[in-house]
C-alpha cells in the first residue's frame, strides 16, 4: 500500500527550519547575465553554493558533506581557491580568484533530520557538478528541488513514533505488553515534540517536558496493570529523545578533525542528557508517590537473536518514517539494521568484548552503506543511519540517568563510561570504513587526472 505523502511549498518547508530559500535580491526574475570575470558573477556563484549547503545542513547532513558541497560546486565552475568552515549552526565560505576575494556567512537557527532532503540536494549537487548549467538555470533547479521534497503527514508521524516505542520495547527485553505500553508512550512523546516545536522551545525544555510525560505515562500504565516493567516501557519510547545519533556524530567529527563541530554537538548532547535526567527523575518520583505499588528494576528478558533483529528493524522503520525517508530504498536501508545487530550479537556470542563487537558492527554498517550508496547513487547517510539505529546505546544512557537519579554515583560512572565506550566504538568503526572509501575515491580521481594528462 502506498504511503500518503504531504507536499509543502517552498516557504512552508524552510521557514520552520529558520531560513528562506532566496531573498528578493536573489530572485531569478529579471536576472542580468554576468561575465565569468565579473565580481557579481562570482558573488552569485558563492551565494548559490552556500544556499545549497545551507539546505543540506538544515536537513541534518554531516559537516564534511556540507563543506564538500560548497567546494565541489564552486570548483566545478573553474574556481580553485575555496575555503569553508562549518559548524552545526553556521556556514562560512570564501572564494578567491586573481581579481576578487569574496566571503559569505550563513546562520542556521534550527534544523532536523530530513533524509529525503539530503538525498535530493546531494543529487542536485552531483548534477550541477556534471552539467555545469548557467547560474540562472542552477537556481531554478534548486527551487524545483525545494518543491520536490516531501514530508509525511501527522498520521505517518504518529505511526513512526509508535513503531519506535513498540520495536525497542521488545528489543530491550520487554514482553508484548511492555512493547505496546512503550508504543503508547512513543505516541505521547511524538505529540509532545510536535507541540513544543510549534512554539520553538529550546532543546533543554523540550527534552525535559517530553521525558517527564513519557516516563510518567509508562509508570502510570504499569500501576494500572497494562505492563509490568516501567523501565522497559520508558526506554523504548525514550529512544526518540536519546541523543544517540548526535553523540555518535560528535565523536565522528572530533575524530575526523572537525573539532569545533564535534564539541558543539557534544555540548548539545550534554544539555539534552541533563534534561532527560531531570525529566525522568521528576516523573518517576511523582509516579512512585502516587502509585507506591509499582515494582521497579525488573530484569529484562533475553530474546533470541532473530526476534531482536526483527524488533530492531521495526524500530528502525519508525526512525526512517520520522526522518522522512522515501522511495524504494527503504527495505534496503532496513536490511542494514539487521546486518549491524547480527554482527554485534554474533561477535559478543563468541566472546568478543562489547566495545569491539560494536566496532565490528559499525564497520559492517559503514561498509554496507557505502556499497549501497554507490549502487543506488544516493548518499550513504540514509543507509548508515538506519543501520546504526540498533547500535544506539539507549539502554545504557537510560540506566546511567537512573543511577544518577537514585544517587548511585559509582554505578552511574561505570555505566556512563561503558556507554561512552560503545558510542566511541561505533564512531570509530564508521570512520574507518568511510575514510577508506574516501581515500579510494581521491586515488581514483588523481589516477584519472594523470591518465587524462597523458
Amino acid at each position: 500500500m502506498a504511503v500518503p505523502k504531504k507536499k509543502h511549498n517552498i516557504s512552508d518547508l524552510f521557514v520552520k527550519k529558520g531560513f528562506m530559500p532566496y531573498s528578493a535580491a536573489e530572485s531569478t526574475d529579471g536576472e542580468k547575465q554576468h561575465d565569468e570575470h565579473d565580481e557579481a558573477y562570482y558573488e552569485e556563484l558563492l551565494e548559490f553554493a552556500v544556499a545549497l549547503a545551507n539546505r543540506l545542513q538544515a536537513c541534518g547532513a554531516e559537516t564534511y558533506r556540507v563543506e564538500e558541497t560548497i567546494v565541489r560546486v564552486i570548483e566545478a565552475y573553474g574556481v580553485e581557491k575555496v575555503d569553508t568552515f562549518v559548524i552545526p549552526s553556521s556556514i562560512m565560505a570564501s572564494l578567491e580568484t586573481n581579481d576578487v576575494v569574496l566571503t559569505k556567512i550563513r546562520r542556521l537557527k534550527s534544523g532536523g533530520t530530513m533524509l529525503d532532503g539530503i538525498e535530493r540536494y546531494s543529487a542536485l549537487c552531483r548534477r550541477i557538478c556534471i552539467e555545469k548549467p548557467d547560474l540562472k538555470t542552477a537556481r531554478k533547479l534548486l527551487v524545483e528541488t525545494d518543491r520536490s521534497i516531501h514530508e509525511y503527514g501527522p498520521v505517518i508521524y504518529y505511526l513512526a513514533a509508535f513503531l519506535i516505542g513498540f520495536g525497542f520495547g521488545i528489543f530491550f527485553g520487554g514482553k508484548l505488553a511492555e512493547a505496546f505500553a512503550s508504543g503508547v508512550c512513543g505516541i505521547a512523546t511524538g505529540a509532545s515534540l510536535r507541540f513544543m516545536g510549534r512554539f520553538r522551545a529550546n532543546a533543554f525544555f523540550t527534552s525535559f517536558v517530553c521525558s517527564f510525560i513519557l516516563a510518567f505515562i509508562a509508570n502510570a500504565l504499569t500501576a494500572v496493570g497494562l505492563c509490568k516493567n516501567a523501565d522497559i516501557a520508558t526506554i523504548g519510547a525514550m529512544m526518540i529523545l536519546v541523543p544517540g545519533f548526535l553523540f555518535t556524530n560528535s565523536l565522528r567529527d572530533v575524530i575526523y578533525g572537525d573539532t569545533l563541530s564535534g564539541v558543539n554537538r557534544l555540548v548539545q548532547v550534554l544539555i539534552i542528557a541533563v534534561a532527560l535526567v531531570f525529566g525522568t527523575s521528576a516523573a518517576v518520583s511523582l509516579a512512585r508517590q502516587l502509585f507506591p505499588s509499582i515494582i521497579s528494576n525488573l530484569e529484562p528478558l533475553v530474546h533470541p537473536i532473530w526476534l531482536q533483529c526483527l524488533a530492531g528493524m521495526i524500530g528502525t522503520l519508525g526512525f526512517g518514517l520520522m526522518f522522512n525517508m522515501h522511495g524504494h530504498g527503504i527495505p534496503l536501508a532496513l536490511f542494514g539494521s539487521i546486518i549491524s545487530w547480527l554482527v554485534c550479537s554474533l561477535s559478543m556470542g563468541v566472546g568478543v568484548s562489547e566495545p569491539i563487537s560494536y566496532l565490528f558492527a559499525a564497520a559492517a554498517s559503514g561498509f554496507y552503506a557505502e556499497i549501497m550508496a554507490r549502487i543506488r547513487k544516493f548518499p550513504a547517510t540514509s543507509y548508515l543511519l538506519c543501520a546504526l539505529v540498533p547500535l544506539i546505546p539507549g539502554a545504557g544512557i537510560y540506566y546511567t540517568m537512573d543511577f544518577i537519579r537514585r544517587g548511585m554515583g559509582p554505578a552511574a560512572y561505570d555505566k556512563g563510561v561503558a556507554t561512552a565506550a560503545i558510542a566511541g566504538s561505533v564512531a570509530v568503526g564508521v570512520l574507518l570504513v568511510s575514510t577508506g572509501f574516501r581515500m579510494w575515491g581521491v586515488y581514483k580521481k588523481r589516477r584519472l587526472k594523470a591518465l587524462n594528462k597523458k
